[in-house]
């Protein structure tokens, strides 16, 4: 009697698991690989989702985009297009990410959960006054759940309404970062923006990083290198908003 075959939804639970684990297990992945294949003849869709997940996390772009090709033509393009965003934004590729992002919003406009990722997306790409907008339109579908990042996002807005710093300066720094981490292959833990409390204006960006703290403070290091580098980087006045790695792994595990 033939094995029954896996579900696509378990594959994409151990996938998730794994991506957060300090060492990816690539023994894992290679199972996860075999078993999203025996999928394509049944739910060929799910399937190369699946294998598009695989190659982000093995950082084989080109895998990726291929297998996402596949999945958002063959199944649900709404969910396709958001897989993707997701996929690409682990490799670094923050553009790509905001576009797949706003192409899935735009088939569903009325889903909150697909608009709070579009407007992460659009934050993270440097794009402060379209994730205001978003943070309206989020405002009047669900009046009583305000945006989690609406007030970020209006100081972000007002900062560049003030001069301190433009949203181009800020997409190439956040770009850089991006560079930098897809470089050194390291996934993303998550974001948060910190207003300082002592110079009106001026933002941190603290970009978390399943890896050492040691090694964030290294990639920190090539991005002050080529920050310093870079006179288009030093466009806008006072460097006001800054991207720094935070490394959140400690003894083995994710802090």
């Amino acid at each position: 009697m033939a094995a029954p075959l896996p579900k696509a939804t378990e594959l994409a639970d151990r996938l998730a698991q794994i991506g957060q684990d300090a060492v990816l297990d690539e023994f894992a992945l290679r199972r996860i690989v075999a078993d999203a294949r025996k999928l394509i003849s049944t739910d060929a869709a799910k399937a190369h989702d699946v294998l598009g997940q695989v190659a982000a996390l093995q950082w084989d772009v080109s895998a990726l985009r291929r297998h996402y090709r596949s999945a958002i033509s063959l199944g649900d393009p709404v969910l396709g297009l958001w897989n993707y965003s997701t996929a690409l934004f682990l490799v670094g590729e923050a553009g790509e990410s905001y576009e797949a992002a706003r192409d899935a919003w735009r088939k569903a406009p009325d889903d909150l959960a697909l608009l709070d990722d579009l407007i992460a997306s659009a934050l993270h790409d440097g794009r402060f006054g379209e994730a205001q907008a978003l943070c309206g339109r989020r405002r009047k579908m669900a009046p009583r759940q305000e945006p989690p990042i609406a007030s970020v996002v209006k100081e972000l807005v007002k900062a560049v309404g003030q001069g301190e710093f433009s949203e181009a300066g800020a997409r190439r720094a956040l770009r850089s970062a991006d560079s930098i981490r897809s470089e050194a292959r390291a996934r993303p833990h998550g974001i948060k923006i910190v207003p300082s409390q002592h110079e009106p204006g001026s933002f941190l960006f603290e970009y978390r990083l399943i890896t050492s703290p040691a090694a964030a403070g290294d990639l920190n290091e090539a991005l002050a290198l080529r920050w310093a580098e870079s006179p288009e980087a030093r466009a806008d006045p006072g460097l006001k908003f800054l991207p720094m790695f935070i490394g959140t792994v400690v003894d083995g595990g994710c802090a």
